[in-house]
């Protein structure tokens, strides 16, 4: 669940660089997502501090300052930044698939989802463990995040119905469900086996979405 970009991973360098204001704040922005998610899940929430953040982003604390308010305000932005990469990245590659079946189409995204995280372990956990220890002030992220979900899995049940696969619109409620039975199998993963684990959630997570998607709606 990585917000970094391969050319954004490390520091700037020193002196002139050649890049442009906007290239410098964008570049530090995603570092210091990129490190509230490590420190966060390495540490917990309430322990990582602004200077655990910017240690580990290697920039000046003014420079966290002038970007976010508080280390809640990063929390949240990397939470939404993550989310939207994996999200980006399953429509990227799942929805323009050629050929293949609904329920191939189930089973990637879920293989593409828990096969990221499982190799994110400190992300895995401040995005699904942390976030509930962050407390009110992520709930409307944490909401907006279950709608872009089911948003992603309505979408790729509208290319079953296209398909003829399945027999209408799923039910949106049941969606909800789902997801917040991933959210929970996700965690329990977490606590019980680790994130290397994740992967072997692919077939239980792939036959009840296709279960629950066969419904239509009322």
């Amino acid at each position: 669940m990585s917000v970094e970009s391969v050319d954004e991973s490390g520091p700037l360098p020193r002196g002139r660089h050649g890049l442009t204001r906007e290239q410098v704040v964008t570049s530090q922005y995603r570092r210091l997502c990129t490190a509230v998610l490590e420190a966060v899940g390495e540490q917990g929430y309430a322990a990582t501090t602004v200077s655990d953040i910017v240690t580990r982003a290697q920039v000046a604390r003014r420079t966290f300052y002038a970007v976010f308010g508080t280390k809640d305000e990063c929390f949240a932005a990397a939470y939404d930044l993550a989310v939207g990469a994996a999200l980006d990245q399953l429509k990227e590659t799942v929805t323009g698939l050629q050929g293949v079946s609904f329920a191939e189409r189930v089973r990637i995204s879920f293989e593409i989802y828990l096969g990221v995280l499982s190799t994110q372990p400190g992300a895995a956990r401040a995005l699904y463990v942390e976030t509930l220890a962050a407390g009110p002030g992520l709930v409307a992220h944490r909401a907006r995040v279950h709608e872009r979900f089911a948003d992603y899995i309505m979408a790729v049940a509208r290319v079953g119905v296209r398909d003829g696969e399945l027999p209408g619109e799923p039910d949106r409620e049941l969606i909800d469900m789902l997801l917040g039975g991933i959210d929970d199998r996700v965690r329990n993963c977490l606590h019980q086996r680790g994130a290397a684990a994740l992967p072997q959630l692919v077939p239980l997570f792939t036959r009840t979405a296709i279960a629950m998607t066969q419904i239509p709606a009322a």
